[in-house]
């Protein structure tokens, strides 16, 4: 392997990593293709957007699946990487503030038929009757 410096003089294996959560311009306005490179520094490896990145890299996606920022990584759930998710599309400027919205959206649907089969069976939690805004 060749280890080289990175912006901050830190070894690092990968310094071509788009976004390098040793460089806070990256982590704040870059963005990242599955088919980038990842950081790969030992000390940043529980990083939950660089544990997503590795998952949604896994999967395949194409520079024509859009986009990820780590904003939107850190809105994504671990059960929501899947070979369905596309990421924001780079031909629009507002697109990353479009797929924040829809990502919440599918997240609060997802949300309602959990709580729905959750009722149907008698299941209800006490988290899940806060969230309807009913408490006990």
């Amino acid at each position: 392997m060749n280890d080289r410096l990175c912006n901050l003089f830190e070894l690092c294996e990968t310094p071509e990593a788009p976004l390098c959560p040793m460089r806070q311009p990256t982590v704040e306005h870059g963005r990242w293709y599955a088919d980038e490179q990842i950081c790969k520094a030992k000390k940043f490896q529980n990083l939950p957007w660089i544990r997503k990145q590795k998952r949604i890299a896994v999967l395949g996606l194409t520079v024509d699946d859009g986009f990820f920022t780590v904003r939107m990584l850190n809105s994504i759930q671990a059960t929501a990487i899947t070979k369905n998710l596309k990421g924001a599309d780079p031909d629009y400027l507002i697109s990353e503030l479009n797929w924040l919205e829809q990502q919440a959206e599918k997240q609060a649907s997802a949300e309602q038929k959990t709580l729905g089969r959750r009722a149907t069976r008698g299941k209800v939690s006490v988290r899940a009757v806060s969230l309807q805004g009913t408490y006990l």
